[in-house]
């Protein structure tokens, strides 16, 4: 008896043993990823899930390094691993796994994982629909005419983030040193810290060797993404929180990024210094500079940022700085909003992963001279499933480059890409002046709507006066007006640049309404119903009908006028053009019948004319029955 006690003892503080064990590695995997050693966290995590041990802290921490790391694909199954175990996950990696998802195609998937995060996220809906920030889904710039040409500097390593030197050098970040000897290795991908590298460029074309840009510039950590002054004078650069051979680090002993400032005295680049709105305790990278270069963009995760990092912009004069200022909730997302630059026309493009793009980081851009700041993105090739990031442009020559880590034709982790073809349209103000047919001034309110060539509403704005302006408009698209006023004909009409801003539109006033039969009492027909936000004919209606059918082919000389109504839910403006498909499905009918459409006119007067004392808030289900209706008039 005592043996077998002892027997299950000793199970008892082996199993208890192996589970400590197991414990003890998590937490050293779990310190690994706090500290961003994402390649040494990603092998102990993956050590343990192959010993059988896998709690929910354990996939999402091991999807989010393989996220960090850009490594989608893999991500996608420790999510999926993550997710089957528990919905109860933080905001953020919903939205990582969404991202994930677009990568992988999935859309739908990452659709309906999307409804979820609203419904367990409420906040998160309301933020949406009012400040229209996460996952907005931009207007597409098609740049068919794109063509990418992977470049010849690109190692089997990392190379990204391309600047302009001048007219004929351009600098850019790499790893290429990842196989030296002496070299030494990030503990983030384990690949050799980034230096900066320079380049000659003849036009569009790279001629000539790679040096390391000279001078105290490429040190022991990681240096890249620099922005140079156009006299080549000046530069600004990120690099890791390191100057006169000392590290520093943050609260949870973090190794961050500073933008560093260096001067070239002709030979090479010297008097390395860091700007002043740095930190110990978070990250500004990526520096760009503005036209006239009076503004200094970069990213950040500084007090103040609403997402995993913002776009900010900093004020230059005189060598001093101004205070840091966030680009605002239009542009800067939940996501990691980064890598800007600012074309010629103060065009801002910029890289996100928490908008609805294609996966992974997308390129997008926002005019910066506009008012509403409404943000572009690029179709392919530009954009792709994977990374993209890091665009410059010259918009004299639509050259430039871009870095992505697309799997299709990429030599390293990621690459550098000749971009040629490039343009981005020039966004203009188009005013609008209404005037009636008659020459008389329009009475009563009007109001205008504007859609994009796929039809989807930009707007309604009610016009001021009998004018109006339209904001930001893109001259190489077709956009359409429809005006609205109880006076007056509908109006509608394409709508498209001809080489000025100002365009007139005239409205006809409404003719008085002949004296009309009521077809209802003359034929002693029913009206006819529909169903809540349906257009479709009904079968007993279609009896109803098969009688007007009879009597119009009986009586040539009858002409006849449909009106649609609907009931008093859903939006005015909906239920108005609701109304007139009503009616034009009628009419459709009865031309598919035999009867020609030119005896036949239809008007939708929406919920204007119910026949009932229904009230919008307080009415019953039969009293809306009864308004959603159409009737016929003969003239």
């Amino acid at each position: 008896m005592k043996l077998h006690f002892n027997y299950i003892t000793l199970c008892l503080l082996l199993v208890s043993g192996f589970i400590y064990g197991q414990q003890e590695r998590e937490v050293r995997a779990n310190s690994k990823y706090n500290s961003m050693s994402y390649t040494e966290a990603i092998s102990l995590y993956k050590g343990l899930v192959a010993d059988g041990y896998g709690s929910p802290e354990l996939f999402e921490n091991l999807g989010n390094s393989y996220y960090l790391q850009s490594n989608y694909s893999l991500a996608r199954v420790s999510y999926d691993s993550l997710f089957k175990r528990t919905k109860d996950v933080s905001k953020s990696t919903y939205y990582r796994y969404i991202n994930v998802l677009r990568s992988e195609k999935e859309d739908k998937k990452a659709d309906k994982l999307y409804a979820t995060l609203l419904k367990k996220y409420p906040q998160e809906n309301i933020e949406e629909k009012l400040k229209n920030r996460i996952f907005l889904s931009p207007e597409v710039l098609v740049v068919s005419s794109v063509t990418l040409k992977n470049s010849k500097i690109n190692s089997p390593y990392s190379d990204y983030k391309v600047s302009y030197l001048g007219e004929d050098k351009i600098v850019y970040s790499s790893s290429k040193e990842t196989k030296s000897f002496l070299s030494t290795k990030s503990i983030w991908n384990n690949e050799a810290y980034t230096n900066l590298y320079e380049v000659s460029i003849d036009g569009d074309s790279l001629i000539g060797e790679v040096s390391k840009l000279k001078g105290r510039i490429n040190r022991f950590y990681n240096e890249s993404s620099a922005v140079f002054t156009k006299d080549g004078k000046t530069m600004y650069f990120t690099r890791n929180n390191h100057l006169a051979n000392q590290v520093k680090t943050d609260s949870l002993e973090n190794v961050l990024l500073k933008i560093y400032k260096a001067r070239y005295n002709g030979k090479r680049w010297v008097d390395i210094e860091e700007l002043p709105f740095n930190s110990n305790q978070y990250n500004c990278a990526h520096p760009a500079l503005s036209p006239d270069e009076d503004y200094l963009y970069f990213s950040s995760d500084m007090p103040g940022t609403k997402g995993e990092s913002d776009l900010y912009r900093v004020s230059i004069s005189d060598n001093t700085y101004g205070t840091p200022e966030n680009l605002g909730a239009q542009i800067n997302t939940l996501g990691r909003d980064t890598f800007p630059f600012i074309t010629s026309e103060n065009v801002l493009i910029f890289s996100s992963d928490y908008r609805k793009g294609q996966g992974g980081l997308d390129l997008y851009y926002t005019d910066l001279k506009s008012t509403n700041k409404r943000v572009y993105t690029f179709s392919a090739p530009i954009n792709s499933t994977s990374d993209d990031f890091g665009l410059v442009y010259k918009v004299s020559e639509g050259t430039g480059f871009i870095s992505s880590n697309r799997k299709e034709d990429n030599v390293g982790s990621d690459d550098i890409y000749e971009l040629s073809g490039l343009t981005i349209p020039k966004l203009e103000n188009l005013t609008v002046m209404i005037k009636s047919k008659k020459g008389s001034d329009v009475i009563g309110n009007t109001s205008v709507t504007l859609s994009n060539e796929n039809n989807s509403i930009l707007g309604t704005i009610v016009a001021i006066n009998n004018e109006l302006s339209l904001k930001d408009l893109d001259p190489s698209k077709t956009y359409r007006l429809e005006v609205n006023n109880e006076n007056y004909q509908p109006y509608a009409s394409s709508l498209q640049f001809k080489g000025t801003n100002t365009t007139t539109i005239y409205l006809t006033e409404k003719a008085v309404p002949p004296a009309a039969v009521d077809l209802q009492d003359l034929l002693k027909l029913e009206n006819i119903y529909f169903d809540f936000d349906k257009h479709a004919i009904r079968s007993d209606a279609a009896i109803e009908l098969a009688k007007i059918v009879e009597i119009l082919n009986r009586y040539p000389v009858i002409n006849l006028e449909i009106l649609g109504h609907t009931d008093l839910r859903g939006p005015a403006l909906y239920n108005e053009r609701l109304s007139l498909q009503r009616a034009t499905s009628v009419k459709q009918w009865l031309v598919d019948r035999g009867i020609s459409s030119d005896r036949i006119t239809t008007i939708g007067y929406g919920e204007k004319q119910p026949i009932n004392d229904c009230e919008r808030n307080n009415c019953t289900k039969e009293k809306h029955d009864q308004n959603r209706r159409t009737e016929f008039l003969i003239k």
